[in-house]
């Protein structure tokens, strides 16, 4: 055994494979305690009542039900039983021989193009692994949302073209981190947060123009009285009118929903057609049975619209971006610690020497850095549950918060979201406030103003 433990590969092995576990045992714990609350409401709480049906309230709790006890044993045996088998028994090592046994030719012998090679093999394992899940989910767990039917030339495009936008996706950031790898060595981590920067920053500036194509179409408001309130409530608050944007969403099934994002002239809050009464629409012949009579009144989409603007007004996009490169930075520190460190190859099957850059990125971020990539979402999500306190009490100092408060009640019961969750389970999942613990926030500020 060598002197310390971070030097030995059987030790790094035996870590691994605890935290491989321990975190998907965590995971498992926190959803039985969600089935567990499940399981005890059987009626619809008497706060969302008027607004969600009994029958439509138990085809919801029946779903959730069905879904988490599926995701458990999926879990238990997809995920743990077959990682640990992954990592005992070396199977990216395995994996790594035979793409290097598939490069035949000279030319194939460089490390970018067997590491697409290990990658295609790896992507056909994990999908072989995940399919028989996957086709229980698709036959067994049916949407509780009504989607549109499509053709099955439609579904065979759509298959053919996630494909190859999969295939040059992954080949583009393969040779990319491959080649960065290479060329700056211990430098790495340095060059691929300036590359995480120049992609956010990128984004940043074209989602606006990406926006409309594919997320939906952009629309003219019909309702000139909304209209008119969306004008008084953006000029009280100095926000451009012109940067609240309606989009006509090209899946019906997408929900009700509104978001504010950006800074500076490329701010926009997006309102999706299905937050609005009727999607807006004053003849209400294009509809769906299912559709006429969802979505806000005019003075809720308001409210809605108005806590959207407490994000902007509190900056919080531009400190959820502020965090994220904190969590960033200590990220790709803990990566510069681990990634080069040749016990740790060792440890999941490799000769020593033998540290593959692209097997590297896959353990380092899939399995070593887990802890502290679970703790960091952790702190994110709390962060965000914040953000949404501080916004809706924006919107209760305009005056805002009956509205606001009924017009959440709505949206849940609209978008099919089951109404009772387990604290423990929301605080490590959700970056929203359970609908419970934001109407209570906002009866405290209607009746004490605090």
């Amino acid at each position: 055994m060598s002197e310390h433990f971070w030097d030995d590969p059987v030790i790094i092995l035996y870590l691994l494979l605890v935290i491989h576990i321990s975190d998907n045992l965590w995971a498992i714990y926190l959803l039985l305690r969600e089935i567990h609350v499940v399981y005890k409401v059987q009626m619809v709480p008497d706060l969302i009542r008027p607004y969600l049906p009994q029958e439509l309230f138990e085809k919801m709790r029946l779903h959730k039900l069905h879904k988490g006890w599926f995701t458990i044993v999926n879990t238990m045996v997809m995920v743990i039983i077959m990682g640990v088998l992954e990592l005992y028994f070396g199977l990216y090592s395995w994996l790594w021989d035979v793409a290097t046994q598939c490069a035949i030719a000279q030319w194939m012998k460089h490390e970018v193009i067997v590491s697409l090679i290990f990658v295609f093999i790896l992507s056909i394992y994990f999908w072989i692994k995940s399919l028989p899940g996957a086709i229980y989910e698709k036959l067994c767990i049916p949407s509780l949302h009504n989607r549109q039917k499509s053709s099955v030339a439609a579904i065979i495009v759509k298959v053919i073209v996630d494909i190859i936008v999969g295939i040059l996706v992954t080949t583009m950031m393969v040779v990319a981190l491959v080649y960065l790898t290479l060329w700056l060595g211990v430098f790495t981590a340095l060059g691929l947060y300036l590359q995480s920067l120049i992609i956010t920053f990128g984004l940043m500036i074209i989602i606006p123009f990406l926006i409309d194509p594919f997320l939906g179409k952009r629309v003219t408001l019909e309702n000139t009285n909304l209209r008119t309130e969306l004008d008084n409530l953006t000029k009280k608050v100095e926000f451009p009118t012109h940067q609240v944007v309606i989009i006509k969403v090209h899946d019906p099934s997408i929900g009700s929903n509104a978001f504010f994002y950006g800074f500076g002239c490329l701010k926009r809050i997006i309102i999706f057609d299905g937050l609005l009464l009727n999607r807006g629409k004053r003849d209400v012949s294009d509809l769906s049975p299912e559709e006429i009579g969802k979505g806000l009144r005019d003075e809720q989409v308001v409210a809605v619209v108005c806590h959207e603007l407490g994000h902007w007004s509190h900056g919080h996009f531009c400190k959820t971006v502020v965090t994220f490169q904190v969590y960033l930075i200590v990220m790709l520190i803990l990566f510069t610690i681990t990634f080069s460190h040749g016990p740790i190859y060792e440890a999941v099957g490799f000769a020593p020497g033998v540290q593959p850059i692209i097997v590297g990125f896959f353990i380092i971020f899939g399995f070593v850095l887990t802890p502290y990539l679970t703790m960091a979402n952790f702190v994110m999500l709390s962060l965000g549950r914040c953000y949404e306190y501080q916004a809706d009490k924006f919107a209760f100092r305009l005056g805002y918060a009956r509205e606001l408060r009924t017009a959440l009640l709505k949206l849940y019961a609209d978008n099919l979201v089951f109404p009772v969750t387990d604290r423990c389970y929301s605080s490590w999942h959700d970056s929203h406030p359970t609908m419970i613990d934001r109407l209570e926030r906002l009866d405290s500020l209607l009746n004490y103003g605090s």
